[in-house]
């Protein structure tokens, strides 16, 4: 049970600061990382792929039980 709590809050705080990082610091987010890509980009990117893989390492946990 603390799992899933564990990983809840880390992609609500990805999200959070994906939503408040755009108005508040938006030059720290467009910081270019490599070629095209820049921090803004990274933070979507690893929303959404961090996500679907939490939530499979936690029903797969789940399945074990």
């Amino acid at each position: 049970m603390q799992r899933q709590w564990i990983y809840t809050g880390i992609v609500l705080f990805l999200f959070i600061i994906l939503v408040l990082g755009v108005p508040l610091f938006p030059e720290f987010l467009a910081t270019s990382i490599a070629g095209p890509m820049n921090l803004g980009m990274l933070l979507f990117l690893t929303l959404h792929v961090l996500t679907p893989v939490l939530a499979f390492r936690y029903l797969k946990h789940r399945q074990g039980e």
